[in-house]
């Protein structure tokens, strides 16, 4: 099995670079903004400009100000990075059938029957990279190995804008030196309480009882990691099943205005739309979180699939009927959408 892996690079940050090009170069913060001040909310991606004096994706914006205060902050535009991801997760389509969407800007390739062997491998890699930069103008890393992990892993050694093999010999020689919180899905907790056993390196985890491991990082994590420790991994590609879409906005202040949270609503059923790729939900809910922070719902099933222009006017009906139920201010707005069926199928509805 040979696996591509892709990563966009710092990519709202330069899809925003993109679109303006005298800022390529300057720290780059991009934010979610929760618009009940200048200052609140927090950063969604900074460029490598702006990560070198310390500003990361998860900080609050008061403090990446007080670091960086003559960075340039733009407020996140999801509804634009989702397109230009969906552009180019159809060239990586164009490659191969076999490919598997983690996240807005990372992919997963199976190129086994594309490639003899390594070297070619390194050669498609060159070519899609090449064809992302000309027609998106973004730049992304790939990495490629025998499976998921070390292809992460290899885009992770070569950022940014590089590319890097990781051969079946370097994978053995990697489970030996790399340190256990160098492997994807290994987060913080998970690393602590390995450590906490005297686990160092992966290959450390073959000196205990799949038991023991278990005991401290549940069933799932303990095979996953014996399975790479072994050099046994081998989960293949799989497109995900998507079994429900939502999106959250925080509203600028506490209101039962239906026309000041309508654009709001709005927005969020044009963000969860967005990550349909072809598929029409038959469930729509209505999320909202009130003064008091409860969270009520509302929702509607139809026989059909729901186009977008008429899931903006039943959220619409479902939001007046909240307000109608409750006399409370709403906080944050969103949609949910569940229980997908290929739009194809819908023409003789709409």
């Amino acid at each position: 099995m040979i696996i591509l892996f892709v990563d966009f690079d710092y990519f709202y940050a330069q899809v925003e670079e993109v679109l303006n090009p005298s800022i390529k170069g300057k720290p780059v913060v991009v934010c979610v903004f929760s618009g009940r001040s200048e200052t609140s909310g927090a950063v969604a991606t900074a460029n490598y400009e702006a990560r070198k004096y310390g500003v990361k994706a998860g900080m609050p914006i008061i403090k990446a100000k007080e670091i960086l205060p003559n960075a340039i902050y733009l407020p996140m535009r999801k509804e634009l990075y989702q397109q230009v991801s969906n552009r180019i997760m159809n060239i990586l389509r164009s490659y191969s059938s076999k490919i598997e969407v983690a996240s807005i800007d990372e992919a997963y390739l199976d190129i086994t029957d594309m490639v003899k062997d390594y070297e070619e491998a390194y050669k498609l890699g060159l070519e899609i990279k090449g064809r992302i930069l000309k027609q998106e103008k973004i730049t992304v890393t790939v990495g490629i190995s025998k499976n998921k992990v070390f292809a992460k892993i290899a885009a992770d050694m070569s950022k940014p804008n590089g590319i890097k093999v990781i051969n079946d010999e370097e994978v053995k020689r990697l489970i030996k030196e790399l340190d256990i919180d160098e492997y994807p899905g290994i987060g913080r907790v998970t690393a602590e309480r390995l450590k906490a056993l005297g686990i160092r390196k992966l290959i450390d985890i073959l000196n205990f009882d799949f038991e023991i491991i278990k005991k401290q990082v549940g069933e799932a994590k303990a095979t996953y990691l014996f399975s790479i420790a072994r050099d046994e991994y081998s989960e293949p590609i799989k497109e995900k099943v998507i079994k429900s879409v939502g999106k959250m906005v925080t509203l600028k202040r506490n209101t039962r205005d239906i026309e000041e949270i309508k654009p709001f609503l709005y927005r969020t059923v044009d963000e969860a739309y967005l990550r349909l790729n072809g598929m029409m939900p038959k469930t729509l809910h209505l999320v909202a979180v009130m003064e008091d922070l409860e969270i009520i719902t509302r929702e509607k099933t139809f026989p059909y699939g729901v186009s977008k222009e008429r899931a903006y006017k039943e959220s619409l009906k479902l939001l007046e009927k909240l307000l109608e139920d409750d006399d409370r201010r709403i906080r944050r707005i969103g949609v949910r959408l569940s229980k997908f069926i290929k739009s194809a199928t819908l023409d003789e509805f709409f």
